[in-house]
């Protein structure tokens, strides 16, 4: 039966159903045993179902089973009724019974289920707990125990063993009282005596001896145990280590009282007027607290080297006041205060460190001592000390309460001393403000006037607080207000000193211009708690500025008619120089060329006087040719002067060029001077005009051979070079590719030095020089976009060094190219050749009929337009500069667009700088006048283009 008791509680629609399936059960049952029971209702045999039913389900089920076993007795008791009025009545009866008996039964049944439930879960509830107390004291971090009624241990937990060290069955019985400390075991058996006899709950504190040897104290808690019955069956006990409470209970206690020190001290210095009084008053209750003979302070000047000791207070000793060198009071001593090291020596004369200062010691009774230092900014500024005349050991309590009477006294003292030195501040500043012939005030937060000067009392008139509390707005002048009114908002809000200049009203009436200056108050943490200002009477310096600005507008008025006087002269000056220059330049010009023109015109007439001997006529025409191609560099030497030269530059490797000419500069210098090459590993890549680089080169190795004797020495050599701003002149600061020639020769003075880029200059005889060659290197230098500079000492040698920037990123050096082949004779192609100048014209008629050209001639663009609007050419050669208002330029741009197919060539002896801006990338090639007929018919036919860039 116990079984159906513990089945779990189901849901009222299940119990309903075990109800009725109990009393179908039974009622099956009655039905069988009709005849049995005949007449008689038989009701009482129904009743296991209602206790089954209550058993298995509860109150609910049996409820179920007695109504349905009552419905279906009725029905079964109902058919085999005979009609017999007793047999009636006692179904009745019947009935009546098995609805009390059957409720009861119910109650009952599901009372015992409720019963054997409560039992079993109270047995649950036992084993857990015991279950639960054994992990919770295993668990526990402190140990715990239970005892018999005899005191004899019958439990422990795992930190019990771990506090004894051993395990439990060697801890069981009375182990533990063993380890209570002997002076603590009356005090249990006291504690133990009182409680035990009563059962009533005790607890004690003593100290117990760990399993490491050391005693512990602990706090122990015991509680009795009783059983159901209310019988004793002993103690419960934990215990709690508090040895660490105990010994900060007791630092508490000293912490405690050297609070109420500190506080009580702390109330006597707050109202001491002195540094003096507050040193006299610790000294004296340090010393009382402490028990010592003497109590002061020493100040320490590490610069001086000297210590200062003040007044002290003593007990029966003499005093220490005066002032020591560091060494007579210990200089190790010292060192380690100023390291922030607290000095406690019990006995002087066994310290190493007083080994220098038991002199001084002995005159000052002294055998034991203490040090606090006071640090501030890292530096040792001061120590507290006490003495004591026989030996002592000093606790740590005492050290602890020196130090901080040190650091928190010393604070007093320079506050103290602070607030002296403002008092005699402010009294200073009012003594110097009240005699200053100038306004002076001070302002609140609330920008109220805190102090003003007796300048600004008198300004204003009245007593003093009439003048500080009077709103110094309603002095400024109305025309004056609005912008005084701004400014000063606008500096206050700034935070920032601020001037402010405006007509005040002073007492008299009169109106003053005052210019003041306001600057801000800070406090401790940098906010701003007022301003200062100061205001100067500046109406005489205000007329004064008047007329200097009448006098200064008169002065500058002469001052620009004698600047434009200088001007005028200087700009006449530079005219004469140029004049002088201009001069000098076609001096040298016209030396030159009337040399090559005596050598041109002597040539032709020979060749026109003898047109039978040939061989006489080609020599001739060879040395006036020669003669020409001089003339023709000289004029490419005064354009790269000028830099108004047409370069072609390309992509060039200096070091290449340089081998290239190798030859020819070695066959230059000659075999007695020596040539050395030092060129840059990585190679030295530059945008030049190829040309112009080795005519350069050539001029400065030239130059360089006049300069030095036989066995002389010239080199050349090439490197990369980092310029900073302003190291050459006119050259932008950045990476270059520097090519310098020296050389070992004789070098230049200042004089000469400062002239060698001027035209013309030279410093050889009549007749040895032009003076052109340093001035086409630095021309070629200028218009290649570097520079050129000389260093040169006289006898010394000679240092060229020429600035070129370096390739730029996306050019590449094109591989060299062997020796274009003549051109074919051209044959059925007709040119237009455009030239103003009739004599160019006819040499270059002849020279293109002879390259087999149809030509026709045009003087300037206009006849050439008209001659390509009746005829069509194949190619144009043009000239740039050409009278009738359109430049060769412009007509290559108009017949590129009508004549897309027709190849255009210009040619130009000297285009200028317009004509070059122009000419730089345009697609078409450009030769250079004077060009030869070879020149001339390589351009012509494609097989060469010299587009200037």
């Amino acid at each position: 039966m116990t079984r159906l008791a513990r089945i779990p509680a189901l849901a009222w629609w299940q119990s309903v159903l075990v109800g009725l399936g109990c009393a179908a059960v039974m009622l099956g049952v009655r039905q069988g045993l009709s005849q049995f029971y005949g007449d008689i209702a038989g009701f009482m045999l129904l009743l296991p179902a209602v206790i089954v039913a209550a058993l298995a389900a509860g109150r609910i089920a049996g409820l179920t089973a007695v109504v349905a076993g009552l419905v279906g007795g009725w029905i079964i008791l109902n058919v085999n009724l005979s009609g017999d009025r007793l047999v009636e009545q006692l179904a009745r009866v019947a009935t009546v019974n098995f609805i009390l008996v059957g409720l009861f039964v119910a109650m009952v049944a599901s009372s015992l289920r409720k019963v054997v439930k409560t039992l079993d879960a109270t047995g649950d509830t036992l084993r857990e707990s015991e279950q639960r107390f054994r992990l919770m004291a295993n668990t526990a971090p402190s140990p715990v125990w239970t005892t018999d009624t005899e005191a004899r241990v019958e439990f422990v937990n795992a930190a019990l063993e771990e506090f004894y060290g051993r395990p439990a069955d060697q801890i069981l019985g009375h182990v533990w009282k063993a380890a209570i400390h002997p002076d603590d075991q009356a005090t249990v058996e006291a504690a133990m005596a009182e409680a035990r006899p009563q059962r009533q709950p005790y607890g004690f504190e003593a100290r117990f001896q760990h399993a490491q040897g050391d005693w512990r104290w602990m706090r122990v808690s015991v509680n009795p145990r009783f059983d159901g019955k209310g019988s004793f069956l002993g103690y419960v006990g934990m215990s709690f280590d508090i040895s660490d409470t105990r010994h900060a209970i007791a630092a508490l206690g000293e912490q405690e009282r050297r609070q109420t020190f500190l506080l009580s001290l702390a109330d006597a210095l707050r109202d001491l007027p002195s540094p003096e009084a507050i040193m006299s008053q610790v000294e004296q209750s340090l010393g009382t607290e402490l028990g010592v003979d003497r109590v002061g302070y020493a100040e320490v000047d590490t610069d001086a080297g000297t210590v200062f000791m003040t007044r002290d207070w003593t007990s029966g000793l003499a005093s220490a006041e005066g002032e020591f060198a560091v060494t007579e009071v210990g200089a190790d001593l010292i060192s380690d205060l100023a390291e922030g090291r607290l000095i406690r020596i019990e006995n002087i004369e066994n310290d190493p460190r007083t080994r220098d200062a038991l002199e001084l010691f002995g005159r000052l009774q002294t055998r034991a001592l203490m040090r606090a230092p006071v640090i501030r900014a890292g530096q040792l500024r001061a120590y507290l000390y006490v003495h004591e005349a026989e030996p002592r050991s000093w606790s740590d309590h005492e050290a602890e309460l020196l130090q901080e009477v040190a650091s928190r006294t010393w604070t007093e003292i320079e506050r103290s001393r602070a607030e002296a030195a403002l008092r005699e501040s402010e009294s200073r500043f009012r003594a110097i403000a009240d005699t200053a012939p100038v306004l002076i005030w001070v302002t609140q937060k609330d920008r109220v006037r805190a102090f003003v000067n007796q300048a600004y009392v008198s300004w204003h008139g009245g007593s003093y607080e009439e003048a500080r509390l009077a709103d110094w707005r309603q002095m400024v002048h109305p025309d004056d207000h609005a912008h005084i009114r701004d400014e000063s908002i606008q500096g206050e809000a700034a935070g920032e000193p601020f001037t402010l200049e405006a007509r005040y009203r002073r007492a008299d009436g009169a109106w003053r211009w005052l210019r003041s200056f306001s600057r801000p108050r800070l406090d401790a943490n940098n906010e701003i708690i007022g301003f200062v200002g100061v205001a100067f009477d500046i109406t005489e310096a205000r007329q004064a500025e008047d007329d200097l600005r009448r006098i200064n507008e008169l002065l500058e008025e002469r001052v620009n008619q004698a600047l434009t006087q200088k001007a005028k002269a200087e700009a006449d000056l530079v005219h004469a120089q140029r004049l002088e220059t201009v001069g000098r330049l076609t001096g040298g010009v016209a030396h030159d060329f009337n040399n090559l023109l005596t050598v041109v015109i002597g040539a032709l007439d020979i060749i026109l006087r003898s047109p039978d001997d040939a061989a006489k006529r080609k020599k001739l025409g060879e040395a006036a040719l020669a003669a020409a191609r001089r003339g023709e560099g000289l004029t490419h030497q005064l354009l790269a002067f000028s830099r108004r030269q047409t370069l072609r530059p390309r992509p060039v490797d200096l070091n290449d060029q340089i081998l290239e000419c190798e030859p020819l500069l070695r066959q230059a210098v000659g075999d007695t001077v020596e040539l050395r090459l030092r060129l840059r590993r990585d190679g030295a890549p530059v945008n030049v005009d190829v040309a112009q680089f080795e005519a350069a080169l050539l001029n400065l190795v030239v130059n360089a051979r006049h300069a030095v004797k036989d066995g002389g020495r010239i080199g050349i050599q090439t490197q990369a070079c980092e310029v900073q701003a302003g190291d050459v002149v006119d050259l932008p600061a950045g990476p270059y590719v520097c090519v310098t020639v020296s050389d070992n020769g004789s070098g230049m003075d200042a004089d000469v030095l400062a002239r060698v880029f001027e035209p013309f200059f030279t410093t050889k005889s009549v007749g040895k020089g032009t003076g052109l060659g340093l001035s086409q290197v630095y021309g070629f230098a200028r218009q290649s976009g570097g520079a050129a500079r000389v260093s040169s000492r006289s006898g010394q040698g000679t240092r060229i060094k020429l600035y070129l920037p370096p390739l730029a990123e996306g050019l590449s050096i094109a591989e060299p190219v062997g020796t274009a082949a003549a051109p074919a004779k051209v044959t059925n192609r007709k040119l237009l050749l455009v030239e103003d100048d009739p004599s160019v014209a006819a040499i270059a008629l002849e020279l293109l009929i002879e390259t087999g050209f149809s030509v026709t001639t045009a003087d300037n663009a206009t006849q050439a337009l008209d001659r390509l609007a009746v005829e069509t050419f194949d190619v144009m050669l043009s000239d740039v500069v050409m009278p009738g208002g359109m430049t060769g330029i412009e007509l290559a741009r108009v017949v590129a667009t009508d004549h897309p197919d027709m190849r255009i060539v210009l040619t130009s002896g000297y285009a200028g700088d317009d004509v070059d801006a122009a000419l730089k990338g345009t697609m078409w090639p450009f030769l250079r006048k004077p060009y030869s007929g070879e020149e001339l018919t390589r351009i012509l036919s494609g097989s060469e283009d010299a587009t200037p860039t």
